[in-house]
């Protein structure tokens, strides 16, 4: 009777692991997701030479994420454009709160690889 009761409760522990590790790959899935949606987006900074709404419609279509400038530099012609594309989570166990998932990156105005 006994291991019957502690076979329940480890139940309730391992349903509670499921869904912590359900959280954890959901993150991970909206970061790579994220950092995909960078690269494509830094080949057309790259080569538009800044952003444009048709970058940020591409970015928030592809991974449902917002993207800005990090800086206020105008950007020239070989100068480094810094950029950060984020998204909101809210997660079952992890935060009450809604988690922000964000990608950094930087590209070269005008290289073309």
């Amino acid at each position: 009777m006994g291991y019957k009761i502690g076979f329940l409760l480890s139940l309730l522990f391992i349903a509670q692991l499921f869904v912590f590790s359900g959280d954890l790959i959901t993150i991970q899935v909206i970061y790579t997701n994220l950092d995909a949606v960078s690269v494509t987006a830094g080949n057309l900074i790259s080569s538009r030479g800044g952003l444009d709404d048709e970058i940020i419609n591409l970015v928030y279509e592809q991974s449902g994420g917002n993207i800005e400038a990090i800086g206020d530099e105008t950007p020239m012609f070989g100068s480094v454009y810094r950029y950060r594309i984020s998204r909101e989570f809210t997660p079952w166990v992890l935060s009450k709160d809604p988690i922000e998932v964000a990608v950094s990156r930087s590209v070269v105005i005008g290289y073309y690889a």
